[in-house]
């Protein structure tokens, strides 16, 4: 073997005596949660707050031949039960959150027979982090010559002489679309499970 090819693998084995030696500890990766700086404003969330104990949120609203029905639902996102018995009380809005001159009914209200919408009203203890369910019923009919009545927010409470709050709806780019035409009616369904 030449002088060359011994520097080589002289090179070579040093190299490999240097890299199976002992190490500095590695550094622990900065959590990237701690790492940021502080903020003096509160951290943001998907989640609405609770400041009431309770959270309204609407679904999709299913429509069929001028007839519309909407699904609510509140979650007790407090830390004690709430009783329920009877009906959301409701104000429908237009986009300027002005209130509709409308009547709203306790069931159907002859609006249509659906399944389940008359229930007379029943006692239902909500328990923290549990759902209850109501619903609103509107026909799509428009036969005057005033401007269509169109609702654009809910406000709602969960009894009377309870808490107003906004109605949140299913998806945020869509929002709510209660547009009664010229009937001014909306039905509201008691609370159930």
């Amino acid at each position: 073997m030449r002088t060359g090819g011994r520097i080589l693998v002289l090179l070579a084995a040093l190299v490999g005596l240097v890299a199976c030696g002992a190490r500095p500890e590695a550094l622990p990766v900065p959590d990237p949660v701690r790492a940021r700086p502080l903020s003096l404003t509160a951290p943001t969330s998907d989640e609405p707050s609770c400041d009431t104990g309770l959270r309204f949120s609407a679904g999709y609203t299913d429509a069929a031949m001028g007839l519309r029905v909407m699904s609510v639902e509140v979650v007790n996102c407090g830390t004690r039960p709430v009783e329920l018995n009877g009906y959301p009380q409701v104000k429908l809005l237009d986009e300027k959150w002005q209130q509709l001159d409308t009547e709203i009914v306790h069931g159907s209200g002859g609006i249509a027979s659906v399944e389940g919408f008359d229930d007379p009203p029943q006692p239902v203890t909500v328990q923290p982090g549990e759902r209850a369910q109501s619903a609103f019923m509107w026909r799509n009919t428009h036969t005057s010559m005033d401007p269509p009545q169109v609702g654009s927010h809910v406000d709602i409470a969960a009894t009377p002489g309870g808490t107003w709050q906004s109605l949140l709806p299913a998806s945020q780019e869509r929002g709510i679309l209660i547009d009664l035409g010229s009937t001014g009616r909306l039905g509201v369904r008691a609370w159930h499970r």
